[in-house]
């Protein structure tokens, strides 16, 4: 690949040009009248491929998504690991003469424990979150296809 003097590839700035072209870079519909359509009957075309499209994929785009319901933050905690793991090693350490050193180590660790807990809790959260965010694209990619197939069947070209 060469470089422009203005820092961009040569098949950047295509791959940026086709996108730019085809509106979906910005997710945009265009609906082009094949047929001399008036505005009010596209108008009229478009609110029946709605309909149809709703019906067909069980999809309506006019209403609000219900995303699944969020879990509860993370219960884990450093701290609360840390107050767990210096009990037991105080425990630990009283049985083998030192309670203070067994406290501070089982600290360390339980608070380690926690974190680890607690991360792992909101790698969770965040997976789930993004599979529901591309269930939610499939299905207007699904409905969009199908809104498409109608305007097509009555004469519109849809890029």
């Amino acid at each position: 690949m060469t470089r422009s003097r203005h820092g961009w590839t040569r098949a950047g700035a295509a791959v940026g040009a086709l996108l730019l072209a085809s509106g979906t870079a910005w997710g945009q519909t265009f609906i082009y009248p094949q047929k001399g359509q008036s505005p009010q009957q596209q108008g009229q075309d478009q609110a029946e491929c709605q309909m149809w499209a709703t019906q067909q994929t069980g999809i309506n785009p006019g209403m609000p998504q219900q995303m699944p319901a969020q879990a509860p933050p993370p219960t884990s905690s450093p701290f609360r690991g840390a107050a767990r793991g210096a009990a037991v090693g105080a425990v630990g350490g009283a049985i083998g003469g030192d309670a203070g050193k067994g406290a501070a180590i089982g600290a360390a660790t339980g608070a380690m424990m926690g974190g680890m807990r607690r991360r792992d809790q909101m790698q969770q959260q965040e997976a789930q979150q993004q599979q529901a965010q591309q269930a939610q694209a499939m299905q207007m990619g699904t409905f969009k296809r199908a809104q498409a197939t109608c305007l097509g069947a009555k004469g519109y070209t849809v890029n």
